[in-house]
């Protein structure tokens, strides 16, 4: 599985255009009920999962670490919060609708089932908001929409202030190290070895 590198989907000056444009005119930090929206757990050691829903390593990483993040969350070992990459065009379009449907009802197990259909409508190509809004829908996916400049200004501070430059990548901090890795593998061993 190839993954994505900021160089090989855009440069530089389009990604920084393109987080502008997405994040023009916050001027506010981000406040504890957007950063609890997309994070699962009360665990001491964090867990940034980074990925982007038109990666096809980070669509085949899911499906291996759901169990694992999710027995993580339950057990408290972990507080785990997804991070959605802008990389491709229409990365911040899902990471929006990832968000929609957590607004609607916050839970591990129904947030992996969004993730798990963005991926599917991703490899499908739907590049539509009303077109991916049926998809989801179909899939038995409420969402609720909301103003999500706050926590896009957030993702975009994570993703600038742990240096993610690929995607999969994951984050672990234990409250004294951070450890980052990227790909499959990687992440596996990392993710196995907080059991």
């Amino acid at each position: 599985m190839k993954t994505y590198t900021i160089p090989q989907m855009m440069t530089p000056f389009v990604l920084v255009t393109v987080l502008l444009l997405l994040l023009s005119g916050l001027v506010s930090p981000v406040g504890a009920q957007e950063m609890s929206l997309f994070s699962f757990g009360k665990g001491k050691t964090e867990v940034k999962i980074y990925s982007d829903y038109f990666c096809g390593a980070c669509k085949s990483l899911e499906p291996r670490v759901e169990f694992l993040l999710d027995d993580l969350v339950k057990r408290n070992i972990i507080t785990l919060t997804f991070i959605d990459a802008p990389f491709h065009t229409y990365s911040a379009m899902y990471a929006k609708y990832f968000l929609y449907i957590l607004n609607e009802k916050k839970d591990l197990s129904r947030a992996l089932k969004a993730r798990t259909a963005l991926f599917d409508a991703g490899m499908e190509k739907i590049f539509e908001a009303e077109k991916l809004e049926a998809y989801l829908q179909k899939k038995g996916l409420k969402f609720k929409t909301f103003d999500t400049k706050a926590t896009l200004n957030s993702f975009q501070t994570q993703l600038r202030d742990d240096r993610i430059d690929s995607t999969p990548t994951a984050v672990i901090w234990d409250g004294k190290n951070k450890t980052s890795m990227s790909g499959i593998d990687s992440i596996m061993r990392a993710l196995e070895g907080l059991r």
